[in-house]
Order: structure tokens, then sequence, then C-alpha cells
């Protein structure tokens, strides 16, 4: 199923770390797509020992494997080395920094009250779109970013790997079985 989501909504993905810590010290790395009812769709994850570039770049190489083409905007955090590893695996593939890391960022430096204001906001994402990508794209990132926090809900730092794979295919479970109900309602 996760061929035929990134056939269908792989033009942009996400490709961010879950989580960094677990029982065996194990990277979780979902590749999150954003399907035709604007829910998050795992398109391919992967485990990783280490966030080294090779490690990456073999995550990604798998990917391309598996799915035979890179995705056209790939969306991430600013980790440099999952940066390295887009630009040496998908070197035709566009590379942004996901926009909810750039908004905790620099939320962190302004007052609430000015980040809540729509006014501010509307000019920020104006400025961040001129510059970086469309608006339509950090809706993308955040809906990522709400499937990333779905996956924790299912993994424990001391459950062992059978437990999180026995997890990782309940979560897939339910993506799919929503997005057949609310095929099944349009």
């Amino acid at each position: 199923m996760e061929k035929t989501y990134y056939a269908e909504f792989g033009d942009v993905i996400s490709f961010d770390v879950t989580f960094r810590r677990n029982k065996y010290g194990m990277v979780f790395v979902p590749f999150t797509a954003i399907g035709h009812h604007k829910k998050s769709v795992t398109v391919g994850a992967g485990l990783l020992s280490n966030e080294s570039i090779g490690s990456y770049s073999w995550l990604l190489k798998a990917f391309l494997k598996t799915h035979e083409n890179e995705p056209t905007l790939v969306l991430t955090d600013q980790d440099a080395s999952i940066k390295q590893a887009i630009e040496n695996v998908f070197p035709n593939s566009r590379h942004r920094l996901c926009m909810c890391h750039i908004m905790k960022k620099f939320k962190n430096k302004i007052s609430d009250d000015l980040f809540t204001s729509t006014d501010f906001r509307k000019r920020f994402s104006k400025l961040v779109w001129d510059i970086n990508m469309k608006p339509d794209v950090f809706e993308t990132a955040s809906r990522s970013e709400s499937g990333n926090s779905f996956f924790n809900t299912y993994s424990e730092s001391g459950n062992l790997l059978l437990n999180f794979m026995m997890n990782y295919d309940i979560v897939i479970q339910k993506q799919r079985n929503t997005q057949r109900e609310l095929d099944k309602t349009s």
C-alpha cells in the first residue's frame, strides 16, 4: 500500500526523525505524504542505528530502490546529515526546511502576543513563501509533524523491537482504515 500511496501522493514528502530514543538506541524515520483527504499517509519508514550521513544515505537509497523515483520536494528539519544525504541520493529533488521547525525556533525569539497575531502570521508566511516555498507546503509539513506524534503515541523507550513493530502495524492499519472511510464518505 505504501507504494500506491507514494505513486499518488509522493511529490512532496516529509522525511523526519520521529524519535531517537528507544531500548536499542535506534532512530525511527518515517516518510510522510499528505493524501487527498489532507491526512498524513506513511509512504515508507526505516530504523537506523545512528544519524550519520551514511545511514541516512542508505535509507534514502533503499527508499529510492523501492519507489523507483525521487520526490519533487523533501521537507526536513535542520539536520545537516539529512541535508547532505538528500543532496547525495536525491539530486533532482528540492530540499526545504519544515515550516513547523522554522516557526518553533522563530516563536522562541518573539513574544507570544506578537506570534499569535493573525496579521503577523500572514506577513511572516508571505515572507517565508517568497523566500522558500508555497504556503500549501507549510500545511504538508505540519500535518507530517502530527503524523509523527501519532507514531510517538505507540512507542515507548522500554519497548522491545517486536513491540514497536507490532505497534507500527497498528498505526499503519489505522491510517489505511481512515483513508478507506474517507474514500467511502466522499
